[in-house]
């Protein structure tokens, strides 16, 4: 009986012995699966957080505001995308107007006689052969009618009806529909002039683009040379004698991503410019480079192919302005 007894207590006893060093040899794999599980498992979720924040982790925290596609329409808000361009290094010159010889002419009587009728004033508009005036020749006594060479506007009249022509000029007539800007360009600018650059013309705060035509001595000793710029005029608000400035490409610098100035504004102390996503504008502080007065080189801050506020910048930067002034009070 007694012996049966141990025999049964040393069974029950290397059961348990193996079922501990089972359980035992199995545990370190159990819980390397189960950290393999939960690493796994914030692996995904931080690669869920971070692809959902991807588009907007320039933003977090920046001074935004909201604008809905409608209203931004109507106000005038305009966007671009950023993207690589190029800065111009410009020559500052300045100069004058100036009518093209060409576009000046006097009109004379080809045979001496009376002037019978006269039909332009001073300021009419003509066109081309369009009749100025009636004589009647002393010679064969048979009328002929004096026409407008160019079309263009009678700057000066000279005759009335009942006058006697001769050699003096009856009227003259310029076309102003086009205009020389004549450009001093001065020693220290003139290696770096020549034909053929773009040229850009301010006149009354207006710019107008175009190509440098000649260069010419100024004569008379002048420390200059003379550079013309011809320059459209269909608004006729240019005239000969205006006083006007012109920078001229003396470079043309490719950069790898530029915005147009009117998108820089300054905000709380920084340069930045607005970011749109969807209804959302978003500040982005930006460092600048070189600018040429229309287009500045950005070198931190921004990214390529961003949609970025060009027009009405300003009112994007007054509505930030007004929702933080509202949140301090």
């Amino acid at each position: 009986m007694t012996n049966e007894f141990g025999r049964d207590i040393m069974k029950i006893t290397t059961t348990l012995r193996y079922f501990l060093l089972a359980t035992f040899l199995t545990l370190p794999a159990q819980q390397a699966l189960a950290g393999a599980d939960h690493d796994n498992g914030a692996s995904d979720h931080s690669e869920s957080v971070n692809h959902d924040d991807a588009e907007h982790e320039h933003d977090e925290g920046t001074p935004s505001t909201t604008i809905s596609k409608a209203m931004a329409s109507r106000n005038g808000i305009r966007t671009g995308i950023a993207g690589p361009g190029t800065i111009e290094r410009h020559l500052k010159v300045y100069g004058r107007l100036e009518l093209p010889p060409d576009q000046r002419i006097e009109v004379r009587a080809r045979f001496a006689g009376l002037v019978k009728s006269v039909s332009a004033g001073v300021g009419q508009q003509v066109s081309k052969g369009e009749v100025l005036a009636i004589i009647e020749s002393n010679d064969s006594l048979k009328d002929y009618a004096i026409r407008a060479p160019i079309a263009g506007v009678i700057q000066s009249r000279q005759t009335s009806v009942g006058e006697i022509s001769g050699s003096a000029p009856l009227f003259t007539v310029v076309d102003t529909r086009q205009l020389w800007a004549t450009l001093q360009v001065f020693s220290a600018q003139r290696f770096e002039v020549k034909p053929g650059l773009a040229v850009h013309v301010v006149h009354n705060g207006h710019r107008h683009d175009s190509t440098l035509e000649s260069l010419a001595p100024a004569g008379q000793g002048e420390p200059y040379i003379l550079a013309r710029v011809l320059l459209g005029n269909p608004e006729g608000d240019m005239a000969p004698g205006d006083l006007v400035s012109g920078e001229i490409d003396a470079e043309t610098i490719k950069v790898s991503l530029v915005v147009e100035n009117r998108a820089l504004q300054q905000l709380e102390g920084n340069t930045v410019v607005f970011v749109q996503q969807g209804d959302e504008y978003h500040a982005r502080v930006v460092k600048t480079g070189r600018t040429d007065g229309r287009h500045t080189e950005v070198l931190a801050g921004l990214d390529v192919g961003v949609h970025y506020v060009v027009e009405s910048s300003y009112l994007i930067k007054a509505d930030i302005e007004k929702s933080g002034a509202s949140h301090e009070h």
